[in-house]
């Protein structure tokens, strides 16, 4: 595990050790990990407090000895405050760390953000013995590793909680979901003393803490974007924990109009990119996974997202209406446009009777470039096509 993760915010996505996702989404991953995964996270965080006699209301933070030489390293090891464990327990903390690393891959964030050293790794120290200055430098560099793992549970804790208080205290009761109010709810959250309590704190009886402010460094890159075809200003930046990615993530989304919702079927949380107040997520249902939570909504109890806070059918209007300018501007002929409208109504209706698609994907799928080509249409270009031109 590297001490460093790279990040870069480009328009309406983040991308994280080269892959790629849309704001919000990694974080709403995070906001949906099972109890019973955060259960066993903190009871090897518990054991590796105690095997490695960390104290959390005076953690210490050993990442700051990256880029430590040697000699000063061998020095530290010499701190009263750091324990030297035996051979024997120092595999024991190893294997609680391997456990926490196994358990971060069972959700997405973690999958993107942790990559796994492996039981085998303690091979690279059993050669020196205990007591000797090669031995305590040794596990002043593996204390790197040690702060970075636990400091990722605190951060699942903490950011899990405060996400999950924001959006079902908060968000769920905007007026309004465009980008000023949703700054404004992020405001409510960290200033407002009311609703402090919602923020993960220092006060909570784990003592895991949601922070007002992170570390990071930040440059400006130009980059080429392939979708627009044009050149656009990124941010990227250099982060050492998953508290300050969560937070970028998810803040940079809201200034995007995305935002977390939480499913009044199933019970998890989906990332929204319209301001529609959507009831129910596009998720397969945990009832019956060929159903989307939607659907068991209305098979259920009558239950029916309003039209107006569907994504799928407003992308569809979208669609049909984009269809009918063209054809009003003589770019589409009465066969063309017929084809169109026959394509997106399948694909809507294919869409609304199977999990199988997201909301986005649907978008995508209705997009221009994506339906014209399905029909063997080319794109018209913009305005009224002159007189005596085709569109093949």
């Amino acid at each position: 595990m590297q001490g460093y993760i790279d990040v870069i915010v480009k328009g309406n996505k983040i991308i994280i050790k080269g892959q790629e996702f849309l704001l919000g989404e990694l974080s709403v991953s995070l906001m949906n990990v099972d109890d019973d995964v955060l259960r066993q996270m903190s009871k090897h965080l518990v054991e590796l407090e105690r095997l490695a006699c960390i104290c959390r209301e005076k953690h210490v933070f050993y990442r700051k000895l990256i880029d430590t030489d040697k000699e000063r390293k061998a020095e530290l090891a010499q701190d009263e405050h750091i324990k030297i464990p035996t051979f024997d327990e120092w595999i024991e903390i190893h294997e609680h760390v391997c456990a926490i690393q196994e358990l971060m891959q069972t959700f997405k964030m973690g999958e993107v953000l942790m990559s796994p050293v492996g039981k085998d790794f303690m091979k690279h120290f059993e050669n020196a013995e205990f007591g000797t200055e090669q031995y305590n430098f040794n596990w002043m560099w593996y204390l790197e590793l040690l702060d970075i793992t636990m400091g990722f549970v605190e951060d699942v804790f903490a950011v899990l909680r405060t996400f999950r208080m924001f959006t079902v205290h908060i968000i769920s009761f905007l007026k309004k979901y465009d980008i000023n109010h949703l700054a404004g709810a992020y405001h409510i959250l960290m200033c407002d003393p009311r609703y402090r309590w919602m923020v993960a704190n220092f006060n909570d009886p784990d003592k895991v803490t949601y922070t007002d402010s992170d570390f990071m460094i930040l440059q400006y890159k130009p980059m080429y974007d392939p979708v627009k075809n044009e050149y656009i200003i990124a941010e990227y930046f250099r982060m050492d924990n998953l508290q300050a990615i969560a937070k970028t993530d998810m803040l940079r989304g809201l200034m995007k109009g995305h935002f977390p919702r939480r499913c009044e079927n199933c019970g998890r949380y989906f990332l929204m990119t319209k301001a529609y107040r959507t009831r129910f997520c596009d998720m397969p249902s945990p009832e019956d996974t060929k159903r989307t939570c939607n659907q068991m909504a209305y098979a259920k109890k009558k239950v029916k997202e309003e039209k107006a806070d569907d994504p799928k059918y407003q992308s569809y209007r979208r669609c049909i209406k984009r269809i009918e300018k063209a054809f009003q501007r003589e770019a589409l002929t009465e066969v063309q446009k017929e084809l169109l409208l026959s394509k997106a109504e399948e694909l809507y209706t294919e869409a609304m009777m199977s999990p199988e698609y997201s909301n986005e994907e649907f978008e995508a799928m209705l997009q221009s470039k994506n339906l014209y080509k399905s029909c063997g249409i080319n794109i018209p270009r913009k305005g009224r096509p002159k007189k005596g031109t085709d569109n093949d």
